[in-house]
């Protein structure tokens, strides 16, 4: 679902958080290892990574308003990329079988990799808007195996592999995960499909002209820290933290994030109704650049956008 949030704003706090507010938390620089000064987390037992988030519009990096060519036919390397993402983010390998789970705006996706591997079947989640793709024909596991071996960036996937003999039953040699990240391919666009979420929240401020301050938000969730510890040291901004279930998140409310993010997702999409919600937070951007979201004007379009869409983002060929 994609919605906007009216929140409160007081001073430099964000009275908002992924985490729970009960208890006064600490916040950490991982990188530098020194308490984060001004930064409140309000959660419980949770602890933080921190980097500036607030940016001044007019110093922006410029994006065109006209929206890259979809790309849905990728090469076998790109799919592969985007497939171990994706696994990595909503899917599990048990013995001779791969689980991935979808959400129910996004199971046009199911049925496109289902056609491209040739194998496999979808089925609508009980109680749920999701649905899951399984495979356990041996072909299409085989084929899938040579698309996303070498391609991990973490060891959980990797070692359901090892555990349930896949080298011997597939006669492949399994390559380690790479225990690192690049935005030089599709991983994290597929990581993303699975688990991240664009959010444009409209938030009230005092000390803002037209009493509204817009946050563009990024975030992915997961029990395994290191992808978002990887994305965190690979783009050096926003933040990650725990919640008090042990499930991490990152998170960015920055401009400056805002404006990679865009440059990587232009270059390496995602798909469906994920898309969708990346076209609103990009067309966002640009108003923000243009200091449209100074104006009463420009926060009713941006409202509009969050929660309607418009015609920038109802032509998009999905």
């Amino acid at each position: 679902m994609f919605t906007v949030k009216i929140l409160l704003y007081a001073g430099n706090s964000w009275l908002s958080s992924p985490l729970v507010f009960i208890a006064l938390g600490t916040i950490y620089l991982y990188l530098t290892r020194q308490s984060a000064g001004n930064f409140f987390c309000f959660s419980t037992m949770a602890k933080a990574a921190t980097k500036n988030t607030y940016n001044k519009w007019f110093e922006l990096s410029k994006i065109s308003e006209h929206v890259p060519i979809h790309n849905s036919n990728l090469n076998d390397e790109e799919l592969g990329y985007f497939l171990a993402g994706l696994i990595e983010g909503d899917g599990w390998f048990g013995k001779k079988e791969l689980h991935i789970v979808f959400s129910e705006n996004d199971s046009s996706l199911a049925y496109l990799i289902k056609k491209r591997i040739g194998h496999g079947n979808i089925y609508k989640i009980k109680d749920k808007k999701a649905v899951r793709y399984i495979c356990k024909n041996k072909e299409g596991l085989s084929i899938i195996l040579s698309l996303i071996n070498g391609k991990f960036v973490s060891n959980y996937k990797y070692e359901q592999l090892i555990k349930h003999n896949y080298s011997e039953d597939f006669n492949i040699n399994i390559l380690p995960p790479l225990m690192s990240l690049s935005l030089d391919n599709y991983w994290l666009a597929g990581f993303t499909q699975a688990d991240g979420c664009f959010h444009i929240s409209v938030v009230k401020s005092k000390t803002h002209k037209a009493g509204y301050s817009i946050r563009l938000e990024f975030s992915l969730k997961q029990n395994d820290v290191l992808p978002l510890r990887l994305l965190y040291n690979e783009l050096e901004m926003g933040n990650l933290s725990q919640y008090h279930t042990g499930v991490w998140c990152y998170k960015s409310t920055g401009y400056k994030t805002a404006a990679h993010l865009i440059n990587y997702f232009d270059k390496y999409n995602i798909f469906a109704g994920k898309y969708v919600d990346y076209i609103k937070f990009r067309k966002v951007y640009i108003m923000i650049t243009e200091g449209k979201h100074l104006e009463e004007k420009g926060i009713k379009k941006i409202k509009s956008i969050s929660s309607k869409g418009s015609s920038e983002t109802s032509t998009q060929e999905i």
